[in-house]
Formats: structure tokens, C-alpha cells, sequence
């Protein structure tokens, strides 16, 4: 198993240091050093040379900046991805960290919570109480369809979005291990929701495992 690390503190952290780090990104100092490149210590990619490049990372979990990637001319290959294990968001723009342990926060070229954002938005994604009547199988081959939207201890989607219940299920074939029957949290969902409607997503990627949630608009 693996443990997230201390989110809140992580943002906390985040908070007081933002100003610091929006700083530092400016004057390529931080703490009164010279910012060096991120691959001065990695031997095997040589030199560095020419100017240093600054970036501000996030992570999907708050909007302030966690840290700074400083890069020289002739490894700041910035296409995209200014370095193994970040990425650029195409929504929000920002340099983003891939992920802290199996779950990736990235997808299609936007981090999650932008990705989030663009998805409940489309009624397609919304299903009703039509889908209880389903055929089991049916029903299922439509549930492994969620889109993985929400990280684990994610909270961006907790303005928007109000959380039902969920099902866990094995990575590996898919059997269900926890959790009511889907079509019966969605009959509930849909019975709450004003709009008679829910969605379905993929909440939490472990190891072995992964969580499918039902949400409704929040009102």
C-alpha cells in the first residue's frame, strides 16, 4: 500500500510560501542562492549551459505554486513538459506535477481539475434513472466508462458536486470488492437530485484497486 503525503499540510506550506516562490520565479534567487538547474547533479547529462529558465509547479490539490523548476538553455526542452514528471496543463496553463503515487493527474493534456470542469459541464456525461433498467452487463460496461475526474483527496470537484456513495473495484479483473450495487446508488442519486440526474466518476486509482463515485449537482 502507499500513503498519500500530508495534503493539508502541503497546502498550508503552499500558502505561506506563494508570495516567496512568485518572487524567486523573477529574480532566479531563492533563500539568497542563485537558482541552478534541476540537472546540474545528474551526471550523465553533462554540462549545463546558458541562461537559467524558471517555472512555478503546482499540484492539482490548491492554486498556489509548490515549488520552482529552474532550467538551463541546453535542457530546458519546454514542449510541453519542462522536465520527467511534470506537465503543462492546456487549460489552466500551469506546470503541474504528474502525480505523488499511482494516480496520474494529468489526462488528454489537462490536469484533472480542469478536465473535471469540462466534463460535468457536458450533459452527455449525466445519466438518469433510465440506466437501473438496464441490463447488468450493460450497466457495467458503462460504469468502467467514468472518467477519472476527482484524485484521491481531491476537493476541487466539492464546489460544484455532492457525493453520494461509491463502489470499489479490483484493478486487475474488475470485480467488485466494496460498495452497494451501482445501479442501486444510482436509483438513490437520481431520487435526490433535483435534476433527476447523476454522473458517474472515477474518484481514486490505487495500486489494486479503483472507486467509481456517484455524484449530483450540488444546489
Amino acid at each position: 500500500m502507499w500513503a498519500l503525503p500530508d495534503i493539508k499540510a502541503m497546502n498550508n506550506e503552499a500558502a505561506a510560501n506563494a508570495a516567496q516562490l512568485k518572487r524567486a520565479v523573477k529574480s532566479r534567487k531563492l533563500g539568497g542562492k542563485k537558482l541552478k538547474c534541476e540537472c546540474a547533479d545528474w551526471g550523465s547529462c553533462g554540462t549545463c549551459e546558458g541562461d537559467i529558465h524558471t517555472y512555478l509547479w503546482y499540484d492539482i490539490f490548491s492554486d498556489d505554486p509548490k515549488g520552482i523548476l529552474a532550467l538551463c538553455d541546453k535542457h530546458d526542452g519546454y514542449t510541453g513538459s519542462p522536465l520527467e514528471g511534470y506537465f503543462t496543463c492546456e487549460e489552466c496553463g500551469r506546470v503541474m506535477i504528474e502525480n505523488y503515487t499511482w494516480e496520474r493527474y494529468e489526462s488528454g493534456g489537462l490536469c484533472l481539475n480542469c478536465l473535471f470542469d469540462k466534463n460535468i459541464g457536458a450533459p452527455d456525461n449525466w445519466i438518469d434513472q433510465e440506466f437501473c433498467a438496464l441490463p447488468k452487463d450493460d450497466a457495467v460496461k458503462i460504469m468502467r466508462k467514468a472518467k477519472h475526474l476527482i484524485p484521491v483527496e481531491g476537493t476541487h470537484w466539492k464546489k460544484h458536486l455532492e457525493f453520494i456513495a461509491n463502489a470499489e473495484f479490483d484493478s486487475s479483473d474488475g470485480h467488485q470488492i466494496s460498495g452497494a450495487d451501482i445501479q442501486d446508488i444510482v436509483k438513490r442519486a437520481c431520487t435526490q437530485a433535483s435534476d433527476g440526474r447523476c454522473i458517474l466518476i472515477l474518484d481514486a486509482a490505487y495500486q489494486f484497486a479503483c472507486s467509481v463515485g456517484v455524484y449530483i449537482r450540488k444546489e
